[in-house]
């Protein structure tokens, strides 16, 4: 069975919306320079590194942890993830769209700055919320905590909490040898590793009462 056209689109239209409220959430929290979010702790600090657009360092991130989900699922990995990269490829996109828009962002004054990073987890709570009402192909950061998840048979909150620490760990040995100093960890960081899971479940209940997801087949 196969969803209608009208479901089909909805679902298409909800991961566009998660796709451009993720990536402009995270785009807003970097630019702010309080921290940037756990999972794309590693990219921003390699942007730095490499000089390279945060857009083009999440794409090779992603790249490299769709790789490790084909080396971790092997015969189980169906060639419908592959899907993965030309959806990575618009989030880069849109990532290095948003960072350009935000560029000309500039406030002195801190709680202004905590207020948009807040703000910047409102939008990527929302994209969240969207993807995962979506029932798509995953990003390959959320690809590689599903696949881990099976193959360790943890459950996914377990695998995702430990991904996000281990993406900070390595952001931050590479951010203290490379840079010589911790790149983009700071209490932003922190408060979208608590924040934004609450949020999308807050969000996602909303939204299922104002936009329900088809479940009709044909």
């Amino acid at each position: 069975m196969k969803l209608s056209l009208p479901a089909a689109l909805g679902n298409v239209t909800q991961l566009l919306l998660g796709i451009i409220f993720m990536s402009f959430g995270i785009c807003l929290i970097s630019a702010v320079h309080l921290g940037t979010t756990p999972i794309s702790s590693l990219p921003w600090t390699l942007s730095k590194i490499c000089d390279l657009t945060f857009g083009t360092t999440t794409f090779l991130c992603n790249i490299v942890f769709l790789g490790i989900q084909i080396l971790l699922l092997r015969h189980e990995f169906s060639k419908l993830n592959f899907l993965q990269i030309p959806l990575v490829f618009l989030f880069s996109l849109f990532t290095d769209f948003w960072m350009w828009f935000l560029s000309e962002l500039s406030f002195e004054n801190y709680w202004v700055l905590l207020v948009l990073s807040l703000l910047g987890n409102l939008f990527l709570a929302l994209g969240v919320a969207f993807e995962v009402r979506s029932k798509s192909i995953p990003l390959p950061g959320e690809g590689l905590v599903i696949a881990v998840s099976v193959v360790t048979r943890q459950p996914f909150y377990r695998i995702k909490i430990g991904n996000d620490i281990t993406m900070v760990i390595l952001a931050a040995i590479l951010g203290f040898f490379c840079l010589n100093e911790i790149y983009g960890i700071r209490e932003g960081t922190l408060i979208s590793a608590f924040l934004v899971g609450i949020l999308v479940k807050f969000i996602s209940r909303f939204l299922d009462r104002i936009w329900p997801i088809k479940q009709k087949f044909n």
